[in-house]
């Protein structure tokens, strides 16, 4: 089903009914995730969820005084690509320290004003399923009973910097050092934009904006979110957050070798109707197609796809930065994600499929289609095979990535300044 306005606004009216500050902590803001989630995607509840109603996070890592260190954290994503951003970040931060809430375990904690408190406030003010209000009500109070464990941990740093300080977890810690008046920071893991048609889950990223000042990419994405209405001090200019190895701009590119980068699994309508113009394409034109996935996509499923159509299916293992490193591709085409423009800095022309159900970022070229004649049109227009025109062609995308990305800007060290 096609993410839209109308689910968007079902989740700020319930959002809004949940406003409530517990000491501090704002529980709307960090049901946010789980809410969305609820009314987006509806997912089954799990037995052993329910467990959540008598557990917290053992914050204990965090148990320490190093006024002169800069706390990180990240979310149990459990994805390397979202690790070598973290890690590039924490790179130019020396005097660090890392909590990584996928190692961290939960520990017993029952409270019974925790448990009331959890299921008053969501049986009243939501117009959700029974099922969705059980779910809700278990998380809000493990975010309950693990707000209690770090409000009981003494812990002091320079600055805080959350890999996404909108997801729960982070975003208690998040307002743990607002309490404190220590800096709070977060990273951009995506292209951060603002959605005005079909409307997806990524909408949090700025409707329930937290941290003090969010590091972004690019100028882009500080443009979208002061026009949406956070302030300019809020948002700071970090660059592009990956070792970039680039090769030179080369005089060739071979045709006959696509690679294909698929949408999460939110867009498996679209990913099928572009594997069935890439049928009749890749037969017509003769070309090689690979398939990168979405870590949310069915491997096996795609796995028998690929050796059905006689198409390489890339191994997991692979990171879009070894990815593009270890393999020669001549173009690419992507579907509704920021490895789009990860082609282009890696100098391959990269088209975007767009099938209507979803709003895409800005285009580094007009390359967008929606059907096989568009493909064939916009496959034409690649300068295969000039030395001169490709030269061009490539030194004007770096000019769009250079505002869209930040390519070739670094000011992470910012992270050390205390303000």
């Amino acid at each position: 089903m096609a993410e839209n306005k109308h689910l968007f606004e079902r989740y700020r009216k319930n959002k809004s009914q949940l406003k409530y500050n517990f000491n501090g902590y704002e529980l709307d803001k960090i049901l946010a995730m789980d809410l969305i989630s609820e009314i987006y995607v509806n997912p089954p509840l799990k037995l052993k969820t329910l467990r959540y109603f008598f557990l917290a996070v053992d914050f204990s890592s965090m148990n320490s005084i190093s006024p002169f260190k800069t706390l990180f954290s990240i979310g149990r994503y459990h994805r390397d690509d979202y690790y070598e951003i973290l890690n590039y970040a924490r790179s130019k931060t020396p005097q660090s320290v890392l909590i990584d809430l996928s190692k961290v375990k939960s520990i017993p904690h029952i409270k019974i004003s925790n448990l009331v408190l959890a299921f008053s406030h969501i049986f009243k003010n939501t117009d959700l399923s029974f099922k969705s209000k059980l779910f809700l009500s278990c998380q809000l109070s493990y975010y309950l009973n693990s707000i209690d464990g770090v409000e009981n941990k003494k812990i002091s740093f320079k600055n805080y910097c959350a890999f996404s300080g909108v997801h729960h977890l982070e975003a208690i810690i998040t307002f743990y050092f607002k309490k404190k008046n220590i800096s709070t920071y977060s990273l951009q893991h995506g292209i951060y934009y603002v959605f005005k048609k079909h409307i997806p889950l990524d909408a949090i990223l700025f409707e329930n904006f937290l941290s003090d000042k969010q590091l972004c990419w690019g100028q882009y994405s500080i443009d979208e979110y002061n026009n949406y209405g956070i302030p300019k001090e809020s948002l700071k200019l970090a660059g592009y957050p990956r070792n970039l190895i680039r090769k030179r701009i080369p005089s060739t590119l071979n045709k006959q070798k696509c690679l294909v980068l698929l949408a999460r699994y939110t867009y498996e309508h679209s990913n099928v109707e572009l594997i069935n113009i890439l049928k009749r394409f890749s037969l017509t034109h003769k070309i090689d197609i690979s398939i990168k996935l979405h870590p949310t996509l069915n491997w096996q499923k795609y796995h028998d796809l690929c050796n059905s159509l006689g198409w390489q299916l890339i191994e997991k293992k692979y990171t879009l930065t070894n990815m593009f490193q270890e393999n020669s591709f001549g173009w690419a085409i992507a579907i509704n994600t920021a490895a789009y423009y990860e082609a282009y800095l890696n100098y391959l022309p990269c088209k975007r499929f767009n099938d209507g159900t979803f709003e895409d970022s800005l285009q580094v070229f007009d390359d967008n289609f929606e059907n096989l004649k568009q493909l064939e049109e916009k496959f034409i227009s690649i300068p295969f095979n000039h030395k001169k025109n490709l030269s061009e062609y490539f030194s004007k995308a770096d000019e769009r990535l250079k505002y869209i990305l930040g390519l070739g800007i670094d000011n992470y060290n910012d992270i050390n300044e205390n303000s």
